[in-house]
């Protein structure tokens, strides 16, 4: 077995801390952090009443155009939320955590699926079942449509 020298042992331990150091620096490796890039949704631009989430669309500027995306946490939620719009009057809905690790997930619209923010990148079809990756099951999926009465409140359903 070769010999490694004191140094050069200190050394490798010095850069792979940094590697680590400026994973999490780097707005916060998800891996660690467990939090993806999306954005919460904004204070009072939803209400929970029973098992329904209203969505106060106007109050969503992330939501005005296909392919942006919020995160609802709350505790009155069974999961958080995370909710994305894939169509001009299409919405889905699902748990925001991935199962494998826990780590957020975010909505990849050249794609159209959920991918795990963790290093492991689970991925997830728009209806929350799994498409590949690590997790051994899909994301739970929630309900979501537009008010026909109202058409910027949009409802969804856990």
């Amino acid at each position: 077995m070769e010999k490694v020298s004191r140094r050069s042992m200190f050394a490798a331990i010095g850069a792979a801390g940094a590697g680590i150091c400026a994973c999490i620096m780097s707005e916060g490796c998800a891996t660690f952090t467990k939090k993806g890039k999306t954005p919460a949704i904004p204070p009072g631009a939803y209400a929970v009443e029973g098992r329904t989430i209203k969505v106060a669309l106007d109050k969503v500027p992330e939501l005005t155009k296909a392919g942006g995306a919020v995160k609802i946490i709350d505790a009155r939620l069974p999961t958080s939320v995370i909710l994305a719009r894939t169509g001009d009057r299409d919405y889905a809905a699902a748990s925001l955590l991935c199962p494998h690790r826990g780590v957020e997930v975010e909505y990849r619209p050249e794609q159209r699926e959920f991918r795990c923010a963790s290093l492991g990148h689970s991925k997830f079809c728009e209806d929350g079942s799994l498409k590949k990756g690590l997790a051994r099951k899909g994301l739970t999926h929630y309900d979501a449509k537009l008010d026909p009465s109202h058409a910027n409140s949009l409802f969804v359903t856990f």
